[in-house]
């Protein structure tokens, strides 16, 4: 058996992928790491939630929807 590695890393290449998985005797295996794939600006954006989580500024789920709920009441005493 024989092994081909191809690395794309421009989506303009997707039709011969597409190409390349209708023949049965290929099989792809995608290794790509998803936080190669995104912008520097979601990098620094899960950068900062680390950060926030590290320094303890985390809100539990039952505080946050304790919140929600209150703010829902309240909009809805406005009216």
């Amino acid at each position: 058996m024989k092994q081909l590695t191809i690395n794309i890393k421009d989506n303009k290449y997707s039709f011969f992928l597409e190409l390349l998985k209708s023949m049965d005797f290929v099989s792809i295996a995608d290794n790509e790491d998803w936080y190669e794939t995104i912008s520097a600006n979601d990098k620094k954006s899960i950068q900062k939630g680390i950060e926030d989580i590290e320094n303890g500024r985390i809100h539990s789920h039952e505080e946050v929807m304790a919140l929600a709920k209150k703010k829902i009441a309240d909009l809805k005493n406005t009216k």
